[in-house]
């Protein structure tokens, strides 16, 4: 049963992702709704290499490129930093050493928890089986193409997000409970990796009766790191 705290927080998130959705999103453009990619930051960025590299003569993600592009954008950050400290009475200088001791020793701590740990088996067992069933292969349909890429390319996801999640559940609450908000939205976008990749996999089994096991491994993975992902939910 989820509380009325978490509940808060989720509709919070929903109202800042209309105006913020690259801090909200899977990272996967090209499968974004139009409406999203037209107000996304992110992707807007990322279009602009492309367009810069081409217009060029280059390759769509050419370095050199793509360099002077990302100077460009981030010309002022640091300005736009120090107005955002001002603004909100923050002294970087005052920033006690044992704050930052204190933030590794939270992140070294969490690479045990036990929803890193089933992150990181699914990371390596899903890596595994598309090596043997996907990556490098010739002759796979299109349409099982599609399901073998949705697997590909949250199995690093979600991995990455778990930690990040983690990392801002277990942070020192603050007024704006901002780190709180983050993980939840973290969590979010695990839990759309957890399905769509369930969905996959459920696909993908029939087709590939010899890899029974690994398929199920993975499924068991992703339902036990769902259970926990909802348990931590729950006790907010």
């Amino acid at each position: 049963m989820k509380s009325e705290r978490f509940k808060r927080i989720v509709e919070e998130n929903i109202r800042f992702e209309k105006e913020s959705p690259y801090n909200f999103c899977d990272r996967w453009c090209e499968r974004c709704p139009h409406e999203k990619q037209n107000h996304c930051r992110l992707y807007q960025d990322e279009f602009e290499q492309k367009i810069t590299c081409i217009a060029h003569g280059r390759e769509p993600n050419d370095s050199e490129i793509t360099e002077e592009v990302l100077k460009w954008q981030f010309e002022g950050v640091d300005e736009k930093i120090q107005q955002f400290c001002e603004e909100n009475d923050i002294d970087l200088d005052e920033i006690d050493e044992s704050e930052f001791e204190e933030m590794q020793w939270r992140r070294e701590t969490l690479k045990e928890h036990p929803l890193n740990l089933l992150g990181k088996q699914y990371l390596k067992v899903a890596h595994k089986f598309l090596e043997e069933t996907f990556y490098d292969k010739k002759d796979i349909t299109p349409e099982l193409i599609t399901h073998f890429e949705t697997v590909a390319w949250y199995h690093t996801l979600l991995s990455v997000k778990l930690h990040r999640a983690l990392d801002g559940f277990y942070e020192p609450l603050s007024e704006d409970e901002f780190s709180l908000c983050d993980a939840i939205a973290q969590f979010a976008i695990c839990k759309k990796s957890i399905n769509e990749s369930v969905k996959a996999l459920l696909i993908l089994a029939p087709v590939y009766p010899v890899h029974k096991n690994q398929i199920t491994i993975l499924l068991t993975l992703l339902r036990n790191i769902l259970k926990g992902i909802e348990e931590l939910e729950e006790s907010i």
